[in-house]
C-alpha cells in the first residue's frame, strides 16, 4: 500500500503559514481592544509586544500560531507603527521560543481556547475514527476535524500531528472496495462547510 500524502505540497505549505491579509484585513484583525493592548505593554520590549499582537490578529483569524520566521514583516511593520515603533527596532530573532509560548497562552486565554493538549488529542483522535469508519477520504476528514476544533473552541495545531492521527486512524479502518486502493485515489471534493477554513485563509476570508 503506497504511502498517501492528505495535502499536496501547495495545499501543506498554505496550511502552515498565517493568513494573508489585504489591506482592509489587516486593519481588521490587527484592530485590538484596550484590554489586549495593556496586556501587550505589559511586557518587556517592543519586540515581544509587536510579536504578541501580530500573534493575536493571526489567532483571530486562523485559530492557531505560526512560528516567528513566517510572521509577514508586512504585518510587523503595521503593528509596530501602530504602537509607535520603529519597524527596523523588530527583530523576531530575538524573540525566544519561551517568550512565545508564555503569550501564546496569555493568547488562548483571552480568546476562550484551549491549547492542543493531550486531552484534545484524545478528542480529535475519537472524533478522526468515527469518520475514519465512515470512510471519508482523508482530506475531508482533516477539514471536517478543523472544524470541529473550532466549534468546540481548540487551537488547531500544525499539519503533521493532525495528518499523524488522520493516516493511523484510516489505516486501521481502510476497506478494499473493488480491488481499489483509498490512497491512491483522487481526493474527494471539499464541501464548504468542511474546507472553510483553509479556503477562507487562502482566498482572503477568514474564520
Amino acid at each position: 500500500m503506497s504511502r498517501m500524502k492528505i495535502l499536496n505540497a501547495v495545499e501543506q505549505e498554505q496550511f502552515e503559514s498565517p493568513p494573508v491579509f489585504n489591506s482592509v484585513q489587516r486593519k481588521q484583525y490587527f484592530d485590538f481592544s484596550s484590554e489586549l493592548l495593556t496586556l501587550a505593554q505589559d511586557l518587556q520590549t517592543p519586540t515581544n509586544q509587536v510579536c504578541f499582537l501580530v500573534s493575536c490578529g493571526y489567532f483571530k483569524a486562523a485559530k492557531r500560531f505560526f512560528p516567528n520566521r513566517r510572521c509577514s514583516r508586512r504585518d510587523l511593520d503595521y503593528v509596530a507603527q501602530k504602537l509607535g515603533f520603529q519597524p527596523e527596532s523588530i527583530d523576531v530573532n530575538s524573540y525566544s521560543a519561551t517568550t512565545r509560548l508564555r503569550h501564546e497562552r496569555l493568547i488562548l486565554d483571552f480568546y476562550g481556547f484551549r491549547p492542543f493538549d493531550s486531552t484534545a488529542r484524545k478528542f480529535v483522535t475519537g472524533e478522526i475514527e468515527k469518520l475514519a469508519r465512515s470512510q471519508l477520504q482523508p482530506a475531508l476528514i482533516l477539514w471536517r476535524i478543523v472544524d470541529n476544533l473550532v466549534k468546540e473552541k481548540i487551537e488547531i495545531p500544525g499539519y503533521y500531528p493532525l495528518a499523524e492521527l488522520i493516516l493511523a486512524a484510516v489505516n486501521a479502518h481502510v476497506a478494499v472496495d473493488e480491488g481499489t486502493d483509498p490512497f491512491t485515489s483522487s481526493p474527494a471534493p471539499r464541501t464548504a462547510s468542511s474546507v472553510g477554513s483553509f479556503s477562507s485563509m487562502s482566498s482572503g476570508h477568514f474564520l
